[in-house]
């Protein structure tokens, strides 16, 4: 077997078996649960584990999806290749070396200026890093030209993708014990996950706020923390927040840390306790005996377990919403629940 073949039938044989490991069905039970494992003879079942690991479930099987696709898309562009080749009686090698090759502009000395201007870091190097940049500058744009020519090729086909897209999950947030704002029976709850010294965070706290501003006593907004272990600020401020939360003055401390658009230090986070009017001795005990460290130990926790990766995330009635979102977004998933909630309602 070719080292090319090797590696093709290899990489098949791993989109199978991680099809089979997330695809796959268990066990049916009469009430249509799937049955995962078993303890002492009781099951454990899909919908049990899909309670909290849900989202985790669905980015694994989303990124197989785009795996598949991929691996699709390539099988039909190898599958153009031949045909094209053959219609004009040329092997695939010479077809791309005309249509490729052949037809990409050449690289000139205004396109490295204007590379250089855009990447100044990579400005070094004088004559031989000049050189490197042009072969660069090449090779991206043979790859660019091969892509718009598979591109035409496909028009001229009739390329279906058929295999649908994962769903995006609902799954079950905690917040019993964490700070919440708004009507604890809100049709719509925001969980949160935050990071004080985030510019991000501080932008989707802003976008929640509006949210509440436009949809008043249907949102309830609850905080979490979410921070990297290398971030002695952001755990400062997460911690301060915790004591905020004892002394009944979270939201006043939660927004008076985000006014400053996640540029925090340690006498930002200690302004921004005074602003909310925290008495700095009250928790003094709870933060040397590591309560309020524990406290935002189990956010993280929580929000590990159900697949946050760094914040901010916003878990909307379960659904999760993440990143850098856009505010029409989100407002346009507030609105459906809130129109899914009417539905139901009228149902009854």
């Amino acid at each position: 077997m070719t080292g090319t073949k090797k590696t093709g039938r290899l990489r098949s044989l791993s989109i199978a078996l991680a099809v089979s490991l997330v695809l796959a069905p268990g066990c049916i039970r009469a009430d249509g649960d799937e049955v995962i494992a078993m303890i002492d003879g009781s099951p454990i079942t899909l919908s049990e584990i899909e309670g909290s690991a849900a989202f985790q479930i669905y980015r694994l099987r989303g990124s197989i999806h785009s795996l598949l696709q991929r691996e699709a898309r390539e099988i039909a562009d190898r599958r153009l290749l031949e045909r094209e080749a053959a219609r004009q009686g040329l092997s695939v090698g010479a077809l791309l070396k005309r249509e490729v090759d052949g037809k990409t502009a050449p690289v000139t000395e205004k396109d490295v200026d204007a590379y250089v201007a855009a990447h100044p870091a990579e400005a070094g190097g004088g004559a031989e890093g000049r050189g490197r940049l042009t072969a660069y500058l090449e090779e991206r744009a043979r790859i660019q030209r091969k892509l718009d020519y598979l591109a035409s090729l496909r028009k001229t086909s009739d390329y279906r993708f058929l295999a649908a897209p994962p769903e995006r999950p609902r799954v079950r947030v905690e917040i019993e014990g964490a700070p919440q704002r708004g009507p604890a029976d809100a049709p719509v709850t925001l969980v949160h996950f935050a990071r004080f010294s985030s510019k991000p965070s501080a932008e989707s706290a802003e976008k929640i706020h509006r949210l509440l501003e436009e949809f008043p006593g249907k949102i309830r907004w609850v905080h979490r923390n979410f921070i990297g272990t290398q971030d002695p600020v952001a755990l400062a401020a997460a911690e301060t927040g915790e004591a905020a939360f004892r002394q009944g003055k979270f939201w006043q401390y939660h927004d008076a840390i985000f006014a400053r658009g996640g540029r925090v230090t340690a006498e930002a986070v200690r302004q921004a306790a005074r602003e909310a009017g925290l008495d700095p001795d009250r928790d003094e005990a709870g933060q040397k005996q590591g309560a309020l460290l524990r406290r935002v130990r189990e956010d993280i926790g929580i929000g590990v377990r159900l697949g946050v990766q760094a914040a901010p995330v916003v878990f909307v009635n379960g659904i999760y919403f993440g990143g850098t979102f856009p505010l029409e977004d989100l407002r346009a998933l507030v609105r459906r629940e809130l129109e899914g909630v009417r539905k139901k309602e009228a149902l009854k």
